[in-house]
């Protein structure tokens, strides 16, 4: 038999991911590529930036191409995410049913998280 703690846990969870199931559904995402500086890609640069500074860390080892690849590898995956466009295909009402559940499944795991066993 379940605790009401753990029963708690079970329906919050389910509603968090029917909340996001229903918007990922209506949502729609497309991209274009890497983002742009007007005519300028900047996935290029940081490519190429990139390969640069891991062919003088096999070559030199110095400490600032140690430092400066987990910041373009950053920049890279930024420019991604930037040059990506979500869309959502439904109402405000949608919006609202599908954020809802969501909403109450997350109530519903503070208060379990939150609640003291006694």
């Amino acid at each position: 038999m379940l605790k009401q703690k753990e029963k708690l846990i079970l329906i919050g969870a389910a509603l968090i991911g029917v909340g996001i199931f229903m918007f990922f559904k209506s949502t729609r995402v497309w991209s274009w590529g890497f983002y742009r500086l007007g005519p300028i890609s900047t996935g290029g640069i940081l490519i190429a930036l990139l390969l640069l500074d891991v062919i003088l860390l096999v070559a030199t080892g110095h400490k600032l191409t140690k430092i400066l690849l987990p910041v373009l590898a950053a920049m890279l995956v930024l420019s991604i995410i930037l040059g990506t466009h979500l869309s959502f295909t439904g109402s405000v009402l949608d919006l609202f049913l599908m954020l809802v559940p969501a909403a109450a499944g997350a109530g519903l795991l503070l208060r379990a998280f939150l609640k003291k066993e006694g």
